[in-house]
């Protein structure tokens, strides 16, 4: 150093440390620049993605969960494209292949198409390396006996098999804790196609206005779009609105940014008040809009709230260890035949916790479009093109009103 402040070289008297370290400060500054400008970057994506949150309804999100979960979905975007098409609604037709004794053997065809082992690739794709590597070692150790290499099999394999209950155990209490709640999310979605059936059939019954009655029928068969967006991704609501709204309606529910849902249930509420009905009629009808709002809190509930994540990771934890010891011990039994094996088993243990973790979160693979569509029926059964012409008008000023007394 002290060389490098003596030296100048026709610098002008400014020594060589000088110029070093001004190159030094001059690339610090730009790293930092650099670093400055993508911290920005990663900082507007995140607001944006909880802008969507907000959106949606989602206030309890935190920036991290929304950007873990976009992010989550954007690695295994093949697996969650697929989650579109388990949305499968049965037909007698269905069922009758669904028995078919030939299932068996299809479904052991259907393995490599199989989107549950495209899945799990990657985790199978370990345990084949890395029984590989064990059977490699193995047969190295028995063509050269010299060497004294140590063996890699387990003598003693009553740990392993001790801590086996205790997996099968964690699988099963995790595929149940996720098939109850699909079946919650099942009974609930047809809990609120039946509510909005009776509250149809309640209108029809003592509705005289027909302008009235077409907007209560177009509100209500809207709740249950609405509701299926919000509580599912990838979904256009424009396109779900466009054959149940006006265009004048949808254009007004679509500029709310507020919690949708809640918006139409204020403009149902506001209907029913206005319609000329008795007030025990109002009060029947007003009932199943409660029923309507504890849905939509429970379906919140459902998607903001998982089974507790640390039986999640626990449960994949302890999977991932007993799969990764089990070429130790089926070397001496198997031998090469361990590879195959080993990753089979890997297979069927990692697909019951991967079915586990699909069917935690419901509305993505529920069909909720069938029985709204049920819905859209009955509409349009009752109002004609020609009502639905004549109500434009009467409906565009009654909306009006309806939607900005319920945004106060």
């Amino acid at each position: 150093m002290v060389c490098l402040q003596m030296c100048s070289h026709g610098t002008g008297g400014t020594s060589l440390y000088d110029l070093h370290r001004s190159k030094y400060d001059a690339c610090w500054k730009s790293f930092i620049r650099l670093s400055r400008h993508r911290l920005a970057n990663k900082r507007s994506l995140r607001c944006s993605l909880y802008t969507q949150a907000v959106h949606r309804g989602y206030l309890g999100e935190t920036r991290t969960r929304m950007n873990t979960r976009y992010s989550s979905a954007t690695i295994d975007q093949d697996k969650e494209d697929h989650r579109q098409n388990m949305r499968t609604v049965f037909d007698f037709e269905r069922w009758a292949t669904h028995r078919s004794s030939q299932r068996y053997f299809l479904h052991l065809v259907g393995i490599p198409k199989s989107m549950l082992i495209r899945g799990l690739k990657v985790p199978l794709l370990c345990e084949f390396c890395f029984s590989f590597c064990v059977a490699s070692w193995e047969s190295y150790k028995e063509i050269h006996p010299s060497l004294g290499l140590p063996s890699s099999n387990l003598e003693a394999s009553d740990p392993f098999h001790l801590t086996s209950f205790a997996l099968a155990l964690l699988l099963a209490f995790r595929l149940d804790a996720s098939y109850s709640r699909y079946m919650e999310a099942r009974r609930l979605w047809g809990d609120v196609v039946c509510d909005a059936r009776n509250l149809m059939r309640q209108a029809q019954g003592f509705c005289e206005n027909e302008e009235s009655l077409q907007l209560l029928l177009r509100w209500t068969s809207a709740f249950c779009k609405v509701l299926m967006w919000h509580v599912r991704e990838h979904c256009d609501l424009d396109s779900e609105l466009k054959d149940v709204l006006l265009p004048s309606e949808v254009e007004v529910l679509m500029q709310q940014e507020q919690h949708k849902p809640n918006f139409v249930l204020s403009v149902l509420t506001q209907i029913v008040h206005s319609m000329p009905a008795a007030e025990g009629q109002k009060l029947a009808v007003d009932a199943t809009l409660t029923k309507f709002q504890k849905a939509v809190g429970t379906c919140e509930r459902m998607v903001k709230t998982p089974i507790p994540r640390s039986y999640t990771r626990h449960t994949s934890r302890f999977l991932v260890i007993w799969l990764a010891f089990l070429p130790f011990t089926l070397w001496r039994a198997c031998h090469w035949a361990m590879v195959p094996a080993a990753v089979l088993i890997a297979f069927l243990l990692l697909g019951v916790e991967e079915i586990g973790v699909q069917i935690e979160e419901p509305f993505g693979i529920l069909p909720l479009g069938a029985p709204t569509g049920f819905l859209l029926h009955w509409e349009h059964q009752f109002c004609s093109e020609e009502t639905r012409t004549l109500s434009e008008a009467y409906s565009s000023g009654v909306v009006s009103h309806l939607v900005s007394v319920a945004s106060c």
